[in-house]
């Protein structure tokens, strides 16, 4: 009678043990598209901490899992993607592979700032320092024989243009790197945080985040006008017009509306968030 009993109990304990060691792992959809920046993968595993995950067999990451239940973040790009994940126990293994789909590009990044950063050296400049680094190269093409107006004209010519040297080292904290790949925050200052999503050379996605404070502060109210007119404007988009739509759909906020609202000019979609402490604005292609 012992002996049989000591069976069962053997018996009962393995099978419960196997069922604490069983691997389980589900995801919510086989496929996914990228809202803003990223698609969120999500999925629910039991007895794991962490989730193991690759994109396009690229190199291997992990998030946690809470209460069996785990996010992953795949950042936007102009190529479909394959995410293969993984939940192990001991020497047990359970994969699933989700796709996520393409999405269109904001530009060639390499374009987008080699505009974005001669604008902001300009932004620097006077509009009459403007007109005379324009005028420039035809008074020097003009200038067969002595003449001391023209003398004088490119005189002030040459000092524009030193003093644009001058800018491009100066305003380096507000221009975007040259080279980036992945997610970034590439300007962060008190008055804007600037995030860019560049996959395979391409923009993918921008986010602009705003301390609402920052907007009291007529300085830095200011140059994140200035910015996000610009960036704008080398979108191809048409900075001065996305402004005033921006500030008309932003001054009457509630503070306690979460609402987003939405911005389509020239093919660039600008979809605005908001916090009680910071306003979102995500930048995608339409």
């Amino acid at each position: 009678m012992h002996k049989k009993l000591g069976i069962i109990l053997t018996a009962g304990l393995s099978l419960l043990l196997t069922g604490c060691s069983k691997v389980s792992l589900s995801t919510t959809a086989k496929t996914y598209s990228p809202d803003g920046m990223v698609a969120v993968v999500k999925g629910h595993t039991a007895n794991h901490n962490t989730v193991t995950y690759q994109i396009d067999n690229g190199v291997k990451h992990s998030v946690k899992v809470h209460d069996k239940t785990f996010v992953i973040q795949v950042p936007a790009s102009n190529r479909e993607q394959k995410v293969k994940l993984t939940a192990s126990a001991g020497n047990k293994q359970q994969q699933q592979t989700v796709k996520v789909k393409a999405v269109k590009s904001l530009g060639n990044y390499q374009q987008v700032v080699q505009k974005y950063n001669q604008m902001v050296v300009m932004s620097k400049l006077s509009s009459q320092e403007i007109q005379t680094l324009k005028a420039a190269s035809t008074l020097k093409k003009a200038l067969s024989s002595p003449d001391p107006q023209l003398m004088q004209q490119i005189k002030q010519a040459q000092q524009v243009e030193q003093k644009v040297q001058q800018l491009q080292s100066t305003t380096k904290s507000e221009q975007l790197p040259v080279q980036l790949n992945g997610i970034h925050n590439v300007v962060d200052n008190s008055a804007y945080t600037l995030r860019l999503n560049v996959q395979n050379g391409d923009l993918m996605g921008v986010t602009m985040m705003i301390p609402v404070k920052s907007f009291k502060n007529k300085a830095q109210a200011q140059q994140f006008g200035t910015a996000f007119a610009l960036f704008s404007q080398a979108l191809g988009a048409n900075g001065k017009q996305v402004m005033h739509e921006f500030e008309s759909k932003t001054k009457d906020q509630d503070k306690t509306q979460t609402t987003s609202k939405t911005i389509i000019d020239h093919g660039v979609k600008y979809s605005i968030g908001f916090s009680t402490t910071k306003l979102y604005v995500y930048i995608t292609k339409a």
